[in-house]
C-alpha cells in the first residue's frame, strides 16, 4: 500500500512538471500562492461620487470604469505586496472581508514575486497596481487599526495584488471600452518601430520549428468555397471576441464564476462548448481546478478558439483531435509550446512577425512558440493591442515597460487559419 502511494505521488509530481504553461521565468504554479484570489464589487453610493464620476469620470486605461475608482471586498484573504529592487515582496497578508480599492485606470504589471516560501516565482496573469486599504472587519480591528492602514497605504512605490481580481472589476454585463491608441513609450521603442514592426527577430527558431510552412499562405481561391466559409467564419468569431477598436460585449469573455467552474467540468466530461466566458471558464474554471492558475495564458487562448468555432457552427475536434495529435484540452494545450503545435497542425498558417503584420484577431506567440513562453491575441488591426489572460479588457504594448515586453511580448511569430493572409511590413 505504501508503495502505492508512492508512486501515485510520483505520477502526480511528474503529471504537473509536464504541464508546462505560460510564465517566461516558470512555468509552474507556485505551491503555497493560489493566484486565484477574487472579489466581490462595492457598490458605489450617492453620498461618495465626485463631480467627475457624475459626469462620467476618468475611464481610464484600466478597464473603462465610468468611475474614477472602485471598492471591492475580498472573498479571501489575500497577499499585498511591494516592489523592492523588481521584486514583488509580501507587505502583509489582508483578511477575508477586507475592503480595497482600486483606480479605474489600474495597471496590470509583470513583476516576479516572492512566495510566502521564499521561492521567486512569475505569474503569466501578473499584479494590479495600484490598490489601497479602505478598512477591514472587526474581527480584525485589534491587528489592523486605522493607524497602520495609514503606514501600510503609504507604502513607497504602491501596493500590489493579483490580478486575478481583474474579472471582479471589469464585471459581466456591459461592453469592453474602446482602448485608445497611446503613444509609442521608450520601453516599447527600445524593441519595436513605431508602426509595430519588431526590431528583433527569431526567425533562426521559428524556422527550425514550422520549416518550409513558415509564411506560406494559402490563396483563397485555391480552396474549395466551403472551406472557404469555415475558416471565415471561425476568424470572424475570434475577431469579435477581443477586438479593442470598438466596444465588445463583455459576455464573450466574462460570466459568473460558478457558472465558469460548471461549464469547465462539463467541456471535460461531455465535451459540451459554450459560447460566452471564455476568460472566465479559462482562469476561473479550468486552471483554478487544475493547479495552473498562476499561468493560463495557452488554456485562456484555447478556450477564446474553441468558442469560434463553435459559435461559427463548425466542430473543433474536426481540426484538433487525437489523430493528429493536437487535441485542445488543458492537459496538453495549457502548455505554450504544445499550443503552438497544435495550431501548425491544424493546418493554421505560421507568420514570421519580422516581415508580416499581425492583423486582428492573429494568434501571436512570445518568441518562437516554446515553454516557457506567453501567448495572446491581437486586439487591433496593427497588433500593439493584444489581449490576453492578465488583460482581458486589452493592453496597449505602446504603453508596456521594456521588461516585461521583453518576458512577455515579444511576438516572434503568429497564427492565423488558411486563407486568411496578413499584410507585409
Amino acid at each position: 500500500m505504501a508503495g502505492t502511494t508512492i508512486i501515485t505521488k510520483s505520477l502526480l509530481l511528474a503529471a504537473l512538471l509536464i504541464l508546462a504553461a505560460c510564465a517566461p521565468a516558470n512555468d509552474f504554479p507556485a505551491i503555497d500562492e493560489t493566484g486565484n484570489e477574487s472579489a466581490s464589487i462595492v457598490p458605489p453610493t450617492p453620498e461618495v461620487e465626485s463631480p467627475e464620476e457624475e459626469a462620467g469620470g476618468n475611464t481610464g486605461a484600466g478597464g473603462g470604469s465610468a468611475v474614477a475608482s472602485q471598492k471591492l471586498l475580498l472573498n479571501q484573504a489575500m497577499t499585498l505586496r511591494y516592489e523592492k529592487s523588481g521584486i514583488l515582496e509580501n507587505k502583509v497578508e489582508l483578511p477575508p472581508g477586507t475592503q480595497i480599492e482600486v483606480p479605474s485606470n489600474y495597471e496590470v504589471k509583470h513583476l516576479d514575486y516572492r512566495t510566502s516560501s521564499g521561492a521567486i516565482e512569475r505569474s503569466s496573469t501578473g499584479f494590479l497596481y495600484p490598490v489601497k486599504i479602505v478598512s477591514v472587519t472587526d474581527a480584525f480591528k485589534t491587528q489592523f487599526p486605522q493607524s497602520k492602514i495609514d503606514e501600510i497605504n503609504k507604502t513607497s512605490g504602491g501596493l500590489f495584488v493579483f490580478a486575478s481580481i481583474v474579472g471582479n472589476l471589469e464585471g459581466t454585463e456591459g461592453n469592453f471600452a474602446v482602448v485608445q491608441a497611446a503613444s509609442p513609450g521608450e520601453g516599447f521603442l527600445k524593441y519595436y518601430q513605431p508602426s509595430g514592426k519588431p526590431k528583433f527577430n527569431y526567425v533562426t527558431s521559428v524556422t527550425k520549428r514550422f520549416g518550409a510552412k513558415l509564411n506560406q499562405g494559402v490563396k483563397p481561391e485555391s480552396m474549395s468555397a466551403a472551406q472557404r466559409e469555415k475558416y471565415q467564419s471561425i476568424f470572424a468569431e475570434l475577431q469579435k471576441a477581443v477586438n479593442r477598436e470598438v466596444a465588445t460585449p463583455k459576455s464573450y469573455l466574462m460570466i459568473d464564476k460558478k457558472v465558469a467552474t460548471q461549464r469547465s467540468i462539463d467541456f471535460e466530461k461531455t465535451g459540451a462548448i459554450t459560447t460566452t466566458g471564455a476568460w472566465s471558464i479559462a482562469t476561473q474554471g479550468t486552471a483554478v481546478r487544475h493547479g495552473f492558475a498562476n499561468v493560463p495564458c495557452a488554456e485562456f487562448q484555447s478556450e477564446l478558439l474553441r468558442q469560434a468555432y463553435q459559435r461559427a457552427g463548425y466542430r473543433v475536434t474536426d481540426d484538433f483531435n487525437k489523430t493528429k495529435g493536437n487535441q485542445l484540452i488543458w492537459s496538453s494545450t495549457a502548455a505554450v509550446v504544445n499550443y503552438s503545435m497544435a495550431l501548425y497542425k491544424a493546418g493554421w498558417i505560421a507568420w514570421d512577425s519580422t516581415k508580416y503584420r499581425p492583423i486582428l484577431g492573429a494568434i501571436m506567440m512570445n518568441g518562437a512558440g516554446y515553454t516557457p513562453g506567453h501567448t495572446y491575441i491581437s486586439g487591433s488591426n496593427d497588433g500593439l493591442i493584444i489581449v490576453d489572460n492578465g488583460a482581458p479588457q486589452g493592453r496597449d504594448l505602446r504603453k508596456t515597460t521594456d521588461k516585461t515586453i521583453s518576458i512577455m511580448f515579444q511576438v516572434g511569430v503568429f497564427f492565423l487559419p488558411p486563407g486568411i493572409n496578413p499584410p507585409a511590413w
